[in-house]
């Protein structure tokens, strides 16, 4: 079983991974921790290098990991890190394909069905757009 957890390090995202650590202990489950960054707006990236961009966005990811990262050792859970830039949805869809998962184990923003509907939440488009289950976490 290969599990992907989006992770921006909000409570909602870390719960996902508190639900990992408890149902996945001592499985041979391979758990990805994926952190998706926004493109900087262009009036920024047009006078920033590419190469400090790359910089921002992999410290930003790498700062959004931690908790999640030290949650999962904690509980001694095997994992490997991803951060990727884009559209935050379809970049979790995406690398939850490419990497072969099975399941897809997103945090809830808390929200009731008709408000997420209403305001198409990331988890409501991962829950649309995934060809994988979709477990969400409050």
């Amino acid at each position: 079983m290969k599990i992907l957890v989006p992770v921006d390090g909000s409570e909602p995202s870390l719960h996902a991974v508190d639900y990992i650590a408890k149902t996945f202990a001592r499985t041979d489950a391979e758990v990805f921790l994926l952190n998706v960054q926004h493109p900087l707006p262009s009036a920024v990236s047009d006078f920033v290098g590419e190469a400090e961009r790359h910089a921002y966005h992999e410290e930003e990811g790498r700062k959004a990991l931690d908790g999640a990262r030290q949650r999962l050792s904690d509980a001694g859970i095997a994992h490997h890190d991803h951060i990727a830039l884009g559209s935050v949805a379809e970049t979790i869809v995406r690398h939850a394909t490419e990497l072969g998962c099975t399941q897809i184990v997103i945090g809830s923003r808390g929200l009731s069905p008709l408000p997420n509907l209403l305001l198409g939440s990331t988890t409501t488009r991962v829950l649309n757009l995934a060809e994988v289950p979709v477990t969400v976490v409050k």
